[in-house]
């Protein structure tokens, strides 16, 4: 104990010798300071606020340092900081925009502005707009995303109707691996400590690897306490369709360079009711999470360990279990699922002396699944009459991988080129350890290299290409199969006039055929089907050309986002005529589809109502193979439309603002042939926050009603509609939160 607080003693007293900077931030046109703007170093993931005279201070022994400054009526200023003086200025552009957000998904961090890739960001942290139970509903918020659930639990994001290994899911800087194959099976993430996701529509192979074929979600953990600070926050949400409670914690605190952050919650739902006022039986579910990560922020290097550990237990319903009583019971029933995971990453960041910078993430991640039936099999298939009751899973299932992301970032020529270069790769173990096998104990090996280049060509054009070369490989009881694949990406921003804007791409992804796509035989509980795989599956290959013209003005922002997405070797699941078990059986096969859509909608401030905002947008996407046959699983068109108004308050009221949300989804009726149609439905919430002062400490007060009408509807994504299980009703969210 002695030594360590001489080892902490001796990087205070470091902290103390390194050289200090006074940076001063003022208005470009006045010159008069911009007082208390917001100052937010990307790399660190720390930051400070700018006193009343414009100033903040950096202490540092480095030459240069890349510096994000905010502040509403400004343009965001993101540069790297020469530090050549005991003193410097910043000028700010007064813009009549919002803010611009940076883009931090890449790990080169620009602004969007700059950015070629459309990235779309959803802020989870104290976010008011947003609604909704499970993670993947939340998301669904977004034009373009959509939630394949199960209940009101299980939730899958849809990006422009692809989903589950076909979407890259990346926390903590790694890819994260949770079995997500499974129909039934969520995210495997709880939002508590994330600050924000950035989501990317359409094949993202280059940068992400495989199962990127579909899109991204790269999810940011919360920023530390600011300098030399500490915060925490306590907040309680009540469900009141399903008597359900979510509590949780944060805490952070920061001290010289060492920074230190806390989360925990836990949550449990009983059964939920649906817009005719039945219950949905063995609904239920609770979740328990915890996640800290211990940082080290220094001039030569930075570093963060991270550790996250998430339990859910979910009940699985059936069609038999729908009445008029709610069992009051929150412990889910059989059949029901048990799903934990660990995830412990190093985040590594090294700087070089010409600017360069190296980033080295490594983790390791656990995934238990167990499945827990009515029932259990004998050795030769045929049913046991004996209960389960709990003791021992039908289904236990170990997923283990182990995997790292390096990427070397470099400006050269002045910063007008920027040059990325990378290798991610990945060592993944299945084992199963319950009576049933889905499939077969098997290891997988995956390895990539890429490099993308930067070219701004002018302050109004910028360029992007990159190639990368992948390979995987899997062993199996019995079988082994080795894949490789080539992809780019080349694509422009360009600002076509003061108020419009044009970005460009055209990319290709890939998808190895996962180890259930090859190799499963058997029951699989959770869709009520008897599936079996397809050895000789090839690698799924995607060629998408997108584009996003963009239009802004003081009052007005227009935006419209078409793609076209050619998938060749397509993988499906083809229905036969076939019963094992008295369940259907069906077959993993393969054919060359597309899929085609796009986004569009407005933002609308009218002057001089500046706290009036008027946002719509709508989202579609249409699938078929190439004998015009449509494709499963592809999300109904939407509509969405939003009145909200943000006031300033006065006294305890700080801030104030109240919604109307309508979202109209129309029928669809282009399906697969084992899938039905759904018919149209219209859905109307509403919602108000508060912003208070009570003590000196700040409260946030939200309240939210969706499905106001208490409407009956099936959506086309759930997995319930073909038992005939129809999605929630009414359901009031009351959210409290004391930030200390």
């Amino acid at each position: 104990m002695k030594k360590l607080y001489i080892v902490m003693l001796f990087c205070m007293i470091q902290s103390n010798l390194f050289a200090q900077f006074r940076i001063k931030v003022l208005d470009e046109q006045t010159r008069e300071p911009v007082s208390f703007a917001g100052v937010y170093y990307p790399d660190s993931k720390t930051g400070t606020i700018a006193d009343a005279d414009g100033v903040f201070t950096i202490h540092t022994q480095k030459n240069s340092l890349l510096v994000q400054i905010t502040s509403i009526g400004y343009q965001t200023r993101l540069e790297t900081v020469k530090l050549s003086a005991p003193e410097l200025t910043i000028y700010m552009k007064p813009s009549i925009h919002e803010l611009q957000e940076i883009v931090v998904s890449d790990n080169s961090s620009k602004l969007q502005g700059e950015n070629v890739l459309n990235v779309e960001k959803l802020y989870l942290t104290g976010n008011t707009d947003i609604q909704g139970i499970s993670l993947a509903g939340k998301l669904s918020s977004v034009a373009g995303i959509s939630n394949f659930s199960t209940g009101t639990g299980i939730g899958k994001p849809v990006i422009r109707g692809l989903s589950g290994n076909r979407v890259a899911v990346f926390s903590q800087g790694i890819r994260v691996e949770n079995q997500q194959w499974g129909d039934e099976h969520g995210l495997g993430l709880d939002e508590n400590g994330y600050d924000q996701v950035e989501i990317i529509k359409g094949p993202a192979s280059l940068l992400y690897g495989s199962d990127a074929l579909g899109g991204v979600l790269y999810f940011s953990d919360e920023r530390y306490a600011k300098d030399n600070s500490m915060d925490a926050a306590l907040t309680s949400e009540f469900n009141s369709n399903t008597n359900g409670w979510r509590n949780t914690g944060a805490f952070k605190l920061s001290r010289e360079r060492f920074h230190w952050n806390m989360f925990g919650g836990y949550t449990t739902h009983e059964d939920y009711k649906d817009g005719n006022n039945n219950y949905v039986g063995n609904s239920r579910f609770r979740t328990g999470d915890f996640k800290t990560s211990l940082g080290y922020s220094g001039d030569k290097f930075i570093t963060a360990l991270k550790y996250n550990f998430l339990n859910e237990q979910y009940g699985l319903s059936e069609p038999e279990g729908v009445g008029d009583t709610r069992s009051g019971s929150r412990k889910p029933e059989l059949p029901y699922q048990d799903l934990t995971t660990h995830l412990i990453s190093l985040e590594n960041t090294i700087f070089f002396n010409n600017e360069s910078k190296l980033k080295l993430d490594v983790g390791y991640i656990f995934n238990n699944r167990k499945e827990f039936e009515e029932h259990e099999h004998d050795a030769d298939g045929h049913e046991d009459d004996t209960p389960a009751h709990g003791t021992d899973a039908a289904l236990n299932m170990n997923l283990s991988t182990a995997s790292y992301n390096a990427r070397w970032y470099s400006p050269q020529a002045g910063e007008r080129w920027t040059f990325i270069a990378g290798s991610q790769g990945m060592y993944q173990k299945n084992t199963n350890r319950g009576e049933e096998t889905l499939i077969p104990n098997a290891h997988t090996t995956d390895v990539g290299v890429f490099a993308l280049s930067d070219y701004h060509y002018s302050k109004k054009s910028y360029w992007q290409a990159g190639l990368r070369l992948d390979g995987r490989f899997i062993d199996g009881e019995g079988f082994s199969k080795n894949y490789a694949a080539v992809n780019f990406s080349i694509g422009v921003h360009h600002q076509l006039a003061e108020d419009f804007s044009l970005r460009a791409n055209l990319s290709s992804g890939y998808r190895a055929p996962n180890m259930f796509e090859l190799l499963s035989n058997g029951l699989h509980e959770g869709t009520n089907r008897y599936e079996i795989g397809n050895p000789d599956l090839k690698t799924e290959n995607s060629y998408q050309i997108d584009a996003s013209l963009e239009y802004k003005t003081e009052h007005l922002d227009l935006f419209v986002n078409p793609y076209f997405n050619y998938i060749r070797h397509y993988i499906y699941l083809q229905p036969s005529n076939e019963v094992k078990e008295e369940l259907p059986v069906y077959y993993f096969a393969q054919t060359d589809a597309y899929l085609y859509g796009g986004e569009a909608g407005f933002h609308l401030h009218p002057h001089p109502l500046h706290w009036l905002h008027l946002e719509g947008s709508y989202s579609s996407t249409f699938g078929q193979d190439t004998d015009h046959r449509d494709l499963p699983l592809i999300p109904s068109q939407k509509l969405n439309a939003t009145v909200r108004a943000s006031l300033t308050g006065k006294k305890m009221i700080e801030k104030f603002s109240v919604y109307i949300h309508d979202q109209y989804s129309l029928a669809q009726n282009r399906v697969a042939e084992y899938e039905t149609t759904t018919g149209s439905y219209n859905l109307v919430n509403a919602g108000l926050a508060l912003e208070c002062k009570v003590n000196k400490q700040k409260v946030l007060l939200n309240v939210a009603v969706n499905n106001i009408f208490d409407k009956a509807y099936y959506d086309h994504l759930s997995r319930y509609k073909a038992d005939g299980i129809y999605n929630m009703g009414r359901n009031m969210t009351v959210r409290l939160s004391w930030l200390l």
